[in-house]
């Protein structure tokens, strides 16, 4: 039995021998390294572990705390753009005020920037690092596990250099 793959340079079909499942080779028409995956009958699966339900608890908990926070924050962005909040006229401008515990969510805001980034519109796109740069440390994690990982379907339309360009950017913008 041998494992059957396309190379992802040239796209001729390769046949490995079993036995080179799960290392690197090379490929015989244009020579350049491919992973050679293992064969789903040779995977073992790994048991999982068992639910711990105080823990499971308390995400929960957590989760309900974070939508009532982002409720909140929800009604005050509301509030303020129904004109409670400072006015033009005191002769300063508009100004988002800092919120304490403000959930952002990282991802929509990441998309956001590199869609508008494909679109230059810059100006949007300083508002979504604007944003970022209040999440602080997670916004940078979330940003360099990007890189580790597929681009995310979302990313679809953008080329994946010119995305994975975009989010250097963006990592050196929130640096």
């Amino acid at each position: 039995m041998s494992i059957d793959l396309h190379c992802p340079q040239c796209a001729k079909l390769i046949r490995a021998p079993d036995d080179a499942g799960g290392r690197f080779g090379k490929c015989p028409y244009c020579e350049r390294k491919v992973y050679i995956p293992t064969p789903p009958e040779q995977i073992e699966d790994i048991p999982l572990a068992p639910v711990d339900e105080e823990e499971e608890r308390r995400a929960e908990e957590l989760r309900r705390e974070a939508m009532e926070l982002a409720a909140t924050v929800a009604h005050d962005k509301t509030t303020i753009a129904e004109g409670d909040g400072p006015s033009k006229a005191s002769g300063g401008a508009v100004r988002r005020p800092e919120v304490p515990g403000e959930v952002v969510d990282i991802g929509d805001e990441v998309e956001r920037f590199v869609l508008a980034m494909r679109d230059s519109k810059l100006d949007q796109a300083e508002r979504a690092v604007a944003t970022l740069k209040r999440a602080g440390q997670r916004a940078k994690d979330h940003v360099e596990g990007l890189f580790l990982d597929e681009m995310p379907p979302q990313y679809e339309k953008v080329p994946p250099p010119l995305a994975k360009g975009f989010l250097k950017t963006l990592l050196g913008r929130l640096s």
